[in-house]
């Protein structure tokens, strides 16, 4: 049979069937889903179509269309023909439905119609199934950007919401942990370098550098009327300086047209230009008592410079300028600095940042203070140091290390002597680094100074004796130093009884004058005179001499300070000390000078006399040892106690 077209009686749309066998039976439009029943063509052979049709419609079912209703935009289009549509037939009485038959399915004009090109009614199945499948494709990846982006964007935006609320973890109630020991470690490192500044004996204000008219590199700031008195502390001080003393007092006096003792308050500062040129010198004088213009005048000895420019008073001498700040204050500067001297009155120089933390914890109203940039000192060694200087110069400053960047050492000698180094750290170090360091290097300075002195050879007797005696005193230096870690830098702290920093400062300017006339690339004398034979016996060796002045210092360095004197092994029983209540970490505060070690052993079992079970000393002659324990553990053991008193 021949292929038949037929209209849909709703839309008009042309369908063609693949012949006449299917009319009188019910099928659905695939364009718009309206139900009817196929009605032969308007033809002259129509009729008898007709009639065979209608008499199998009664024993027909409603004929499946595919596709029954396409997807907008996925099924192909259907373009009505321009023959008029056929007039509807009226719907036949209903009947039960027969056993389904095999669904005839209309054929559809595969053929190109308009639109094909886009992908629109003409295109073919397959073309239509290829595009259907690249378009899931695209839909596909669309949805998985999106799903990518959504989930980004909640990330991002639950990062900073639980930013806000104060943490990742807050949300959950789970506070990130936190390092007990690290904490506590901070927390005592926070109190003790509290307890270190509540040792200061003064509080004054930051050092000022007021009427400086440069960037100082390295700042004295001392109170020479104090250091200068009749005091008898002070005057055995600066006897002690010895040529030291002598030197700074003509420098001040050379300087700034006035005595030590008339001067309350000066501060020295000083900027080092390029390498091999003099550096730049000024002094800030504030006198004891007021002073008239004209006495300053007269001190001075120059004229007034003219500048029509400024309301300062700058006089010009033969070897400095001068300004008057008031009749109480004024700066001496090297004359180069005349015209600078007028554009900084009233004005405070301006710090390194190198320097400015150091600066902004001194203390102005100590005795003495050194600040300095310890990097532009070693490069400006040269132009610091004498020739004869530079090999002990190149020591001090080796011993601070490359951690350090600027260094502020102050001292005040009443009523103790109280000295503080503060040290900055560089950029690739820390605090407690530095401090860790300092604490190593001062463990090894009295080593390092012994084999020092043992290279001299001093003239005299007393200054051999002096010298001699230099490396214990650095190793009570030691032991009466704590080190501390404060913001920003570390901290050295070190507290002696009067006499033992006039000895210290005479011992120290001796070894220092003697180094410089000592050739340390010498071989070792064998017998210089300053080392000290050991005895074989242990009671010979207790009667040795050594310089017993502790502060603070725990009883086991104490002790082991004692022993190292004398060259002899000490044992500490710690188990002992437990059973009497007793810790290695007692605090020793003694000051009995320079006395024999069995006095100094003797000082400190008396402070713990009347116990219940006090400190006693053992001293084992077969294995040259001394034993500190107490009553009770050496009776138990079988040990016999030395009597430290009696002998």
């Amino acid at each position: 049979m021949s292929e038949i077209t037929v209209s849909c009686p709703s839309c008009t749309a042309r369908l063609k069937l693949p012949d006449a066998s299917l009319v009188g039976k019910r099928a659905r439009c695939p364009r718009c889903s309206e139900r009817f029943v196929v009605q032969p063509p308007a033809s002259s052979d129509a009729s008898t179509a007709a009639r065979s049709a209608a008499a199998a419609f009664e024993e027909s079912e409603e004929l499946p269309v595919l596709p029954a209703a396409p997807m907008q935009g996925q099924a192909a289009r259907w373009v009505p023909d321009d023959a008029p549509a056929a007039a509807p037939v009226p719907a036949p009485s209903a009947q039960p439905a027969p056993a389904p038959l095999m669904p005839v399915v209309p054929q559809i004009d595969l053929s190109v119609a308009p639109g094909a090109e886009d992908g629109g009614a003409g295109t073919s199945t397959v073309e239509r199934f290829a595009g259907r499948r690249r378009r899931k494709g695209k839909s596909s990846a669309t949805w998985v950007s999106l799903a990518v982006t959504g989930l980004l964007v909640l990330a991002v935006t639950t990062y900073f919401w639980l930013e806000q609320r104060g943490g990742r973890n807050d949300v959950a109630g789970n506070v990130p942990a936190k390092n007990p020991g690290w904490e506590q470690e901070k927390q005592q490192e926070a109190d003790s370098n509290v307890a270190a500044e509540q040792l200061s004996p003064t509080d004054g204000k930051p050092v000022s550098l007021s009427h400086i008219p440069f960037t100082p590199h390295l700042i004295c700031h001392l109170h020479p009327a104090d250091l200068w008195s009749s005091n008898a502390q002070m005057s055995e001080f600066r006897a002690l300086l010895g040529d030291v003393g002598l030197w700074l007092e003509n420098f001040i006096q050379t300087r700034t047209r006035y005595t030590p003792q008339e001067i309350s308050e000066l501060t020295i500062a000083v900027n080092f230009g390029p390498r091999m040129t003099e550096p730049d010198l000024a002094l800030v004088v504030r006198l004891d008592e007021r002073q008239t213009i004209r006495d300053l005048e007269r001190r001075f000895g120059g004229r007034m410079r003219p500048d029509l420019n400024s309301e300062a008073a700058v006089y010009e001498a033969a070897d400095a300028a001068f300004l008057l700040v008031d009749e109480q204050t004024f700066v001496a500067a090297s004359l180069t600095l005349a015209e600078s001297l007028a554009d900084y009155s009233g004005v405070a120089a301006l710090a390194s940042p190198d320097m400015e933390a150091l600066i902004q914890q001194s203390d102005r109203d100590r005795h003495f203070s050194l600040i300095f940039d310890r990097e532009i000192i070693d490069s400006h060694r040269e132009d610091v140091f004498q020739e004869t200087l530079l090999p002990a110069a190149d020591r001090i400053l080796f011993w601070f290390g490359g951690e350090v960047e600027s260094v502020c050492w102050s001292m005040h000698l009443d009523p103790d002597c109280y000295m503080e180094f503060l040290m900055h750290n560089s950029s690739d170090s820390t605090p407690r680094k530095v401090q860790r360091n300092l604490l190593a290097q001062l463990d090894q300075l009295p080593e390092d100074i012994l084999g020092m002195v043992r290279m001299m050879r001093p003239g005299t007797l007393g200054t051999r004796q002096m010298i001699g005696r230099f490396p214990a005193m650095v190793q009570a230096l030691r032991m009466g130093t704590t080190a501390h870690v404060a913001p920003g830098m570390a901290r050295l702290v070190t507290v002696l009884p009067q006499n033992a920093a006039a000895n210290l400062a005479a011992a120290s300017v001796l070894t220092w004058n003697q180094s410089l006339v000592t050739d340390f690339e010498a071989e070792m004398p064998v017998a210089s005179g300053l080392g000290k034979e050991i005895p074989d016996k242990l009671e010979d060796r207790l009667r040795m001499k050594v310089l017993v002045i502790f502060n603070r210092t725990p009883l086991q360095e104490a002790l082991g300070y004692i022993a190292e004197s004398i060259g002899t092994e000490l044992v500490l029983d710690g188990d002992g000390l437990k059973l009497a209540g007793f810790t290695q970490n007692m605090a020793q505060t003694l000051e009995l000078g320079e006395v024999t070690a069995l006095e100094g052993l003797d000082g400190i079992m008396q402070r713990y006399a009347k116990e219940g079970d006090p400190l006693v000393l053992v001293v084992d002659e077969q294995k040259k040892q001394l034993i500190v324990t107490v009553k009770s553990k050496a009776a138990a053991d079988g040990l016999q106690v030395y009597d430290t008193a009696s002998k």
